[in-house]
């Protein structure tokens, strides 16, 4: 097995929702609207390495980081 192999990390790049802004549920809008506030309004694309620190961060709040 090579190092790519035994990497159990699963990723996966999130879709855009098909419907508008008042299709998506109060709880997805709020988590658009959380990631924009923490990102300084921009849209940050999505690379593992910060995948890897959002979940840090929101894991520190449950004691699991």
């Amino acid at each position: 097995m090579t190092g790519r192999d035994m990497d159990d990390t699963t990723f996966t790049l999130p879709t855009a929702p098909s419907g508008s802004w008042e299709e998506l549920t109060p709880n997805e809008r709020a988590w658009v609207e959380f990631i924009r506030i923490i990102s300084c309004g921009s849209d940050p694309r999505v690379t593992p390495t910060r995948v890897r620190a959002l979940r840090e961060a929101l894991d520190m709040g449950r004691g699991g980081g």
